[in-house]
């Protein structure tokens, strides 16, 4: 395996582990909207219940404010083990054969 071949299988398992996160997030998202129906004031009734919904929704807003923010983070993952790849493989060739 070359040095070129190593730097594309890093690239392809940092895509793949991305790939695994996003999936989590999204299970997490599902998770969380499949609760939703049951916060309403028919599901209970009181001053405590009102405002347990009220905290679940401010929670269930910035959990997926985070998830969302994923995708650009994923990309700039990969990118970076692109990149740090790219520049490991150029450092490699600069340097002299040995003798």
């Amino acid at each position: 395996m070359g040095l070129g071949d190593l730097a594309a299988e890093n690239v392809r398992e940092a895509q793949a582990a991305m790939r695994d996160v996003e999936n989590a997030a999204q299970a997490i998202l599902k998770a969380i909207s499949d609760v939703q129906p049951w916060l309403t004031s028919a599901s209970w009734q009181s001053g405590e219940a009102t405002a347990w919904i009220g905290d679940w929704q401010s929670f269930y807003q910035a959990v997926r404010s985070c998830l969302g923010s994923l995708p650009a983070a994923e990309a700039q993952v990969v990118s970076q083990v692109r990149a740090d790849m790219e520049k490991m493989l150029h450092q490699h060739a600069s340097q002299p054969a040995p003798s």
